[in-house]
């Protein structure tokens, strides 16, 4: 029997809709069933569907998410797809194989995303994305919780965060591509409340003198109405080793702490966001932000068979390539602090074997991209350069054009 696992670090909740409850007679675990259907006495039910941008400002993916499929092999595979509001298909979800869970059999993690083009396609409005047995009934196994498609969200802000090693059910790093969770959460960070150490040495005379100071940023911040388990996420995403809160890094050493709103199924977070640098690290920003293209960063060399490079343009047309090959771009110069963004428009002109790409002295690391507009992104934390490349293995089929463009957030 195969059986979805959702994660509860992951920002999408799913259930099994096939399941139906009766307080008397069903198991009172929380995640079996959707957030609106705590049906016990003096609980009412409030609706809420999850915000999801359509992309984030840095040009990730705004729906990325991660699900375990227990006991792999029941059948061959799973499809994610999103549906609208009158529960009709809307568009395919993209789902790679992320990792393995060691057991016997071996559990398989699965990454879903709507990326690119597809995710800044999407119509305003409320979907679910349905998790589906690649087999002939194709059996709906799991459901999302409502969800919200917008291009922004007013009175809410973006919760980022991942681990410095894999844990807590996720695989945050699987060795080509890291993973970050995020959420559009309706809390308001407002309240300054800064603390400070300082030694003093006093003399005879009573004068004080510093001989140490210490000064951390902290903001107070609370939550409008929430459900219990989007208050759950948000307070375990806090045991993570990384968080942002509206872009801004953050740490803290105790959980945000919650109130239920009286009969209901909501809630209300209260809690500390400690600035991890000072005020000098940070910069203003609106919430559509003005993009800098670096120009000149073109394609620089080719292994390529029958290559034709014209500036940020790669057309190449091997079939098949008889030797391992290599495209690399010009060097791209970063500085602490900076966002970068590349994006790679990849068109296959002829049943192509997907290239792999690589972004060079960042993290070395193979990314996930998929035909169509890829958008990678990254926070720099020192000064250097790096470089673009793809790559593709010997007899694989290369007739594609790659269309290259890279810009900072300075």
């Amino acid at each position: 029997m195969n059986q979805i696992i959702q994660l509860p670090l992951s920002p999408i909740r799913l259930y099994d809709p096939s399941l139906e409850f009766d307080n008397e007679t069903t198991f009172q675990n929380p995640d079996n069933r959707l957030s609106t259907s705590y049906d016990w006495e003096n609980v009412n039910e409030v609706p809420y569907a999850l915000p999801i941008p359509k992309v984030w400002m840095d040009g990730r993916p705004g729906l990325d998410f991660m699900l375990i499929l227990a006991k792999p092999g029941d059948v061959s595979s799973i499809k994610a797809d999103l549906y609208d509001s009158d529960d009709a298909f809307y568009a395919s979800c993209h789902i790679d194989l992320w990792g393995l869970i060691a057991g016997s059999p071996a559990s398989e993690i699965y990454r879903i995303w709507l990326n690119g083009l597809d995710g800044t396609g999407v119509e305003d409005g409320y979907y679910t994305v349905k998790i589906i047995s690649d087999d002939v009934d194709e059996t709906v196994m799991m459901e999302s919780e409502p969800l919200l498609f917008a291009d922004w969200f007013i009175d809410c802000i973006p919760f980022e965060f991942w681990n410095f090693e894999n844990d807590f059910g996720i695989i945050w790093d699987n060795g080509d591509e890291l993973f970050t969770s995020r959420a559009m959460v309706p809390i308001r960070m407002y309240d300054p409340s800064p603390e400070f150490e300082k030694e003093v040495y006093k003399n005879d005379p009573g004068t004080l003198t510093t001989l140490r100071s210490t000064m951390q940023r902290i903001f107070n911040f609370d939550s409008h109405p929430i459900p219990v388990h989007i208050a759950e996420f948000i307070q375990m995403g806090f045991a993570c080793s990384e968080l942002y809160l509206d872009r801004i890094k953050i740490n803290s050493e105790d959980a945000p702490e919650s109130e239920l709103y009286k009969d209901t199924n909501l809630k209300y977070l209260t809690g500390k966001a400690t600035f991890v640098d000072f005020n000098d690290n940070y910069y203003r920003e609106r919430v559509q932000t003005e993009i800098e293209e670096e120009t000149g960063i073109n394609w620089n060399s080719s292994g390529y068979g029958g290559t034709v490079m014209v500036a940020n343009v790669l057309t190449v047309n091997e079939d098949p390539t008889t030797a391992p090959r290599t495209a690399i771009s010009d060097s791209v110069s970063f500085d602490d602090g900076e966002t970068v963004i590349v994006k790679l428009l990849i068109v296959d002109a002829g049943s192509s074997d997907l290239p792999d790409i690589y972004i060079n002295n960042v993290n070395s690391k193979k990314q996930m991209i998929n035909w169509g507009l890829n958008t990678l992104s990254f926070r720099m934390t020192e000064t250097g350069s790096f470089t673009v490349e793809l790559s593709t293995d010997n007899n694989d089929v290369a007739v594609w054009t790659a269309t290259l463009n890279v810009y900072k957030i300075t």
